[in-house]
Formats: C-alpha cells, sequence, structure tokens
C-alpha cells in the first residue's frame, strides 16, 4: 500500500496548496506535522508559486492500495 502525507496550507494569495510527502512514518502524529507546519508559516520557510504560506489547515494521509497488471 501507497502511502503519502498531505499537508495543506492558505497562502498568502488566498489560495490553497497541498505538500505531499511520500512514505511518512508510520508513528507520525498530527502533533508533530502540525508544529513542523507552523514553523514553516512563521519562518516563511517556503515559497509556493510567489506566494507565503500564512496558515496551516491540516494534514492527512492518503492511503492507495496500486495493483500491477500482468
Amino acid at each position: 500500500m501507497k502511502r503519502t502525507l498531505e499537508i495543506e496550507f492558505l497562502l498568502d494569495n488566498a489560495k490553497t496548496k497541498t505538500l505531499s510527502l511520500t512514505d511518512p512514518k508510520d508513528d507520525i502524529s498530527a502533533t508533530a506535522v502540525q508544529t513542523w507546519a507552523e514553523n514553516v508559516v512563521a519562518k516563511k520557510a517556503l515559497l509556493i508559486g510567489g506566494a507565503f504560506p500564512v496558515a496551516y489547515k491540516g494534514a492527512s494521509i492518503r492511503k492507495v492500495d496500486v495493483e500491477e497488471l500482468a
């Protein structure tokens, strides 16, 4: 099963952007993700399409079951 951590930010241009990270740790916590995301916002550590994230909106783990065709 393929897992992706998706972290959503509100940008300073009033749009939203989702940052996707593959293969997150199995024991990752919502608190750890939120703390990291809030630090990114506070330090203006990312510039996404010319806009800075101004708020953390939320996070989720997407699970996809991939079946190869033979």
